[in-house]
């Protein structure tokens, strides 16, 4: 069995068995002796429990800072102990018999798996309660897939996929796994693509992957990833796709993905990320797609995003960000959707977009932006869709959206808007989609959307319509237009007997004749 412990848990786990064991004579070495790797553990991890059980009990008040100063050591000292279970209880594991014979593919075919010659693939995709290899499976040496998704597969013998050097795709994903083998991809120099995602992984042997160079994809997504070490993607070349994401990882190495130059797509999405170094994407130049969303990132060095000059889809929605740094975007000239929602965004100005010039998609909604300054999205001469849902917009300049020719989707509801520049929409002719409902608009200016030419669904409902000689416009409009209004009509909030009705309803008559009533102190009725 080759197997190493490390010192300093093989010396722990001598005094803890000792200690376990009866002293009354002599006969305690050789029952020491005679116990399994697993037994061991089990004993060591029970009398672990039990010690600090008392020694809790035994604890003075005085000592307790002392304690809490400890706890940490003891926390790592049993992750240690759990650990080395788990390396342990992989050695017990049983290994495929591997085919080589002329009747390799027909024996295959006994086991409880689905073998398939013509596409070289052996699929024991959920068997009933398979939490181990099957002994009875035969796999034959050129298999070329193998997947063993949907199980309960909790470990697996280092030497599990020996020989199968044909071997190019490995699917583990929805089992239990805990921990890895070091040495369970080597020498499958033809592996391409390794699918661990949905298991209980916590940490992966930093070598994992070192003789698989002709790896292409890696998803280790949906575990429980706390940190990566620094060399655990190291000799990739051709890794195009690495998925990270839904794990516990809170930072990131410099080095981690410094030799992934092939990489395309990056999802380090719902994590515990708090910052990312400077140089952590210094070698990505051929990064297409970067996932950052669902983490807790509060600030971004200016340059960290330098490298990515192919980068095409960001996504740093639902981050902590209050601010972006000068000239974060600037290389991004590739850039075509920029995802910023549900950040703590303040304000957005012209500089923190200059140079997007093929950045088609751009979502602000869910910040706390106040006021849309003129020209804030020159730099984006492209941009077809803006969303600046759920903020706190109180102001929007007339020229804001200057520039912005293929706009066709701008979405501001939700905000703090009552009123619009006259001429505000005549810089955006193709605009086909247009919400402003939920905001505090009780009349439009005459004539705002008679530049919407080419409109195809305007919303403007829950907003606090007042329903005088004034609303006529809007009433005429939807006259006009009714066929483009989305959703629901809008409706009065008032003055008096008129809250709750149809704008669309209001007649010279109802709204002009009555002009007594807005002049009132009666409450409008929803």
């Amino acid at each position: 069995m080759h197997f190493i412990l490390p010192g300093l848990v093989f010396f722990l786990l001598t005094v803890v068995l000792f200690e376990a064991l009866p002293k009354s004579n002599a006969s305690s070495s050789a029952e020491l002796c005679g116990l399994s790797g697993c037994h061991a553990v089990d004993i060591a991890k029970k009398y672990t429990e039990q010690t600090m059980h008392k020694m809790l009990k035994m604890i003075k008040p005085e000592a307790l800072e002392e304690v809490f100063q400890n706890m940490e050591r003891m926390e790592g000292l049993i992750t240690k102990v759990d650990d080395l279970a788990r390396e342990v209880e992989s050695l017990f594991q049983p290994v495929w018999p591997v085919g080589t014979g002329v009747t390799r593919w027909s024996r295959c075919a006994e086991g409880p798996c689905s073998c398939t010659e013509d596409t070289r693939a052996v699929s024991c995709w959920r068997l009933e309660g398979l939490d181990r290899v099957p002994r009875k499976q035969h796999l034959p040496v050129d298999v070329q897939t193998l997947d063993l998704s949907m199980n309960k597969l909790r470990y697996l013998h280092k030497n599990s996929f020996n020989r199968l050097t044909h071997l190019e795709e490995i699917d583990l994903s929805e089992n239990d796994l805990q921990q890895l083998p070091p040495s369970i991809f080597f020498d499958l120099e033809n592996l391409q693509h390794v699918k661990l995602r949905k298991n209980s992984l916590r940490h992966l042997p930093p070598d994992l992957f070192m003789d698989s160079r002709s790896l292409q994809t890696i998803d280790i997504s949906v575990n429980a990833l706390e940190s990566l070490p620094g060399s655990t993607f190291m000799g990739l070349p051709h890794l195009h796709t690495l998925s990270l994401s839904d794990n516990s990882l809170t930072t990131l190495q410099a080095a981690t993905f410094s030799q992934l130059r092939k990489l395309e797509e990056l999802d380090l999405s719902e994590n515990k990320i708090q910052d990312l170094p400077r140089t952590v994407f210094s070698s990505l130049s051929q990064l297409r797609q970067l996932h950052l969303h669902h983490n807790n990132i509060e600030h971004l060095a200016p340059d960290v995003f330098s490298p990515l000059t192919s980068l095409e889809m960001l996504r740093l929605d639902h981050n902590k960000l209050k601010v972006l740094p000068p000239s974060l975007l600037s290389h991004q000239a590739s850039l075509a959707m920029l995802e910023l929602t549900g950040n703590s965004l303040e304000s957005v100005q012209a500089s923190d977009f200059l140079g997007l010039r093929n950045l088609k998609e751009l979502y602000l909604g869910q910040n706390n932006i106040g006021k849309i300054l003129n020209r804030t999205f020159a730099g984006t001469p492209k941009l077809e869709k803006l969303y600046l849902f759920s903020n706190k917009i109180a102001k929007v300049e007339i020229a804001a959206f200057s520039g912005m020719n293929n706009l066709t989707w701008l979405l501001l509801n939700n905000n703090l808007l009552s009123d619009l520049p006259r001429r505000i929409f005549v810089r955006s002719p193709n605009l086909l989609r247009l919400q402003i409902d939920s905001n505090k608009f009780m009349r439009l200016p005459p004539g705002l959307l008679d530049d919407l030419e080419k409109v195809e669904q305007v919303k403007l409902s829950r907003n606090p319509w007042h329903c005088d000689c004034n609303i006529l416009y809007l009433t005429n409009w939807l006259h006009a237009h009714g066929d483009k209004i989305w959703d629901r009509q809008p409706k009065c909030r008032g003055p008096g007997d008129l809250g709750g009705r149809l704008v669309y309803d209001m007649t010279f008559n109802s709204v002009c004749d009555g002009q007594w009533a807005s002049m009132t102190n009666i409450k409008g009725r929803v």
